[in-house]
């Protein structure tokens, strides 16, 4: 599992020093975490560190393309698509075997009454 720490803290401009007093863990453990030296951090330390960046743990594990684990590259890519709209995102995360008709079907559903809003 590779953690995305480093990504998240540049984006909300947060040094390891900050991170450290903010999540509450010593400097050492958490810079040994950021650069992969513990490579089994324990769940409440990456809990600590999730919530002093203000993001969940899912955020914070390195996010695979959703299509790679669809051999049909149609399916791939609306899978892909669906992960990658965040009101997708929880229909995606929460089906485990969708055949191609029922994720187009559920796409058209949802586009069908986001559009609602701007008729």
């Amino acid at each position: 599992m590779t953690l995305r720490i480093r990504e998240i803290m540049k984006e909300k401009k947060i040094g390891n020093k900050a991170l450290a007093e903010a999540s509450g863990l010593p400097i050492g453990t958490l810079n040994k975490i950021i650069y992969g030296e513990t490579t089994n951090p324990s769940l409440d330390s990456i809990k600590a560190i999730a919530k002093a960046l203000g993001c969940t743990l899912d955020d914070l594990v390195e996010d695979r393309r959703a299509g790679e684990f669809f051999n049909d590259p149609e399916v791939a890519e609306i899978v892909q698509e669906m992960h990658d709209r965040p009101e997708l995102k929880t229909l995606f995360s929460t089906t485990k075997k969708v055949t191609k008709e029922d994720i187009e079907f559920v796409q058209a559903f949802i586009d069908k009454i986001a559009n609602k809003d701007d008729e």
